[in-house]
């Protein structure tokens, strides 16, 4: 945002967060001193014109992000590659990123050059994001979203990227495209569901083993740090990803009354599933579960916000498949311009991860919602 033309740009297009973006506000884009730490992501249609003097851009969409300092741990120091992994050897330490170093005077002892504060640990936050009327319909949120995560991750000093207060059209399309990154991941493409567990982690006074569920606490959290993706999305991801591997007439609870004696082996895997899902959900509304009195009641909450949340994800995963298909079917047609492909207007806006779900919903979205 220090960029002349882009802050001509953003001054020029800010009244459109306010007009589209529910609940929007643009405060701090205007403080010179955090300008620096803005960045303003354009989507444009280009056509070209017979006449030169028309320019070819139509503008279709924007994103900001933030960029706020992390206190560097040595879980994150390692994650940025600024302290090397206690499994990496000297012979691979080579590649890694170094962060900048400050050198002295040697008779003054004064500092010779300075840190970039932008190039230290940091968080990038998505901010507003918008789709205008026009050119919604068309995927472009899609295709905005990966080209800036796809930025971001590139990024080694850059830890994790969140998003700022997710309405519920952004949270499906960032779905749609996590999971779509996390699934060209050999890691996570290897990622399954165990089908038998030890009788001593079963006890009922024994926690639910979801590490034993999902697969190696240590090795999924590595995943995540690579991939940069907050917990509660990356965890939301596997257990989409996970589900999709059961066979959709093992994913119901009537099938599970022998729970892990079942005989049959997607239904052991689909109780184990729920088993790491309620694991999740309760973690996130302890507070709000504990003050249930009613034992009876709390298990009853419990189970109907995992019945919404799995609801929720099988939606996903047929949108998917319908996504995917249609991906695959414009592939194969010829290119058609966007102009030509006016559909029903539904604006994307979004805002930083809510730490809390509802829990009749089972929804990490904020409690706004799509204007028409």
């Amino acid at each position: 945002m220090t960029d002349p033309d882009a802050r001509r740009i953003w001054l020029n297009m800010r009244i459109l967060t306010l007009l589209f973006i529910e609940g929007a506000t643009i405060d701090g884009l205007d403080d010179e001193e955090t300008l620096d730490r803005w960045t303003l992501y354009l989507l444009y249609d280009v056509t070209p014109l017979s006449d030169s003097h028309l320019s070819p851009y139509t503008f279709a969409g924007f994103s900001t992000s933030y960029r706020a300092w992390v206190f560097p741990t040595f879980e994150i120091a390692r994650a940025t590659k600024q302290l090397p992994s206690p499994a990496d050897s000297n012979d691979g330490i080579a590649g890694k990123y170094t962060p900048p170093r400050l050198t002295q005077d040697p008779e003054t002892f004064l500092f010779t050059n300075k840190l970039d504060l932008l190039e230290t640990p940091s968080r990038e936050r998505i901010s507003q994001f918008l789709i205008i009327p026009p050119y919604q319909g068309q995927s472009l949120g899609s295709r905005l979203y990966d080209t800036i995560f796809q930025e971001l991750v590139s990024k080694p000093f850059i830890f994790e990227i969140p998003v700022e207060d997710p309405s519920e059209a952004f949270d499906a399309m960032r779905d749609y495209s996590d999971i779509t990154y996390l699934r060209t991941l050999p890691a996570f493409q290897e990622l399954s569901i165990a089908s038998n567990l030890p009788p001593e982690s079963l006890r009922k006074d024994s926690p639910i083993p979801r590490d034993q569920i999902l697969g190696n606490g240590k090795d999924l959290e590595a995943l995540r740090v690579e991939t940069k993706i907050v917990s509660r999305q990356f965890y939301r991801m596997i257990e989409l990803h996970l589900l999709s591997t059961i066979p959709p007439n093992n994913r119901n609870r009537a099938r599970i009354t022998r729970k892990a004696k079942s005989s049959n082996e997607n239904d052991r895997r689909y109780y184990f599933w729920r088993l790491a899902l309620k694991h999740r959900i309760y973690s996130q509304n302890a507070d709000a579960l504990e003050q249930m009195e009613d034992v009876a009641e709390r298990v009853e909450k419990l189970e109907s916000a995992v019945d919404s949340q799995q609801e929720e994800f099988e939606e996903r995963l047929e949108e998917l498949e319908k996504r995917q298909s249609r991906v695959a079917d414009e592939a194969s047609m010829p290119a058609v311009g966007a102009r030509s492909k006016r559909k029903r207007a539904v604006v994307v806006d979004d805002d930083e991860d809510d730490e809390w779900e509802d829990m009749d919903e089972v929804s990490v979205a904020s409690s706004k919602r799509m204007r028409s």
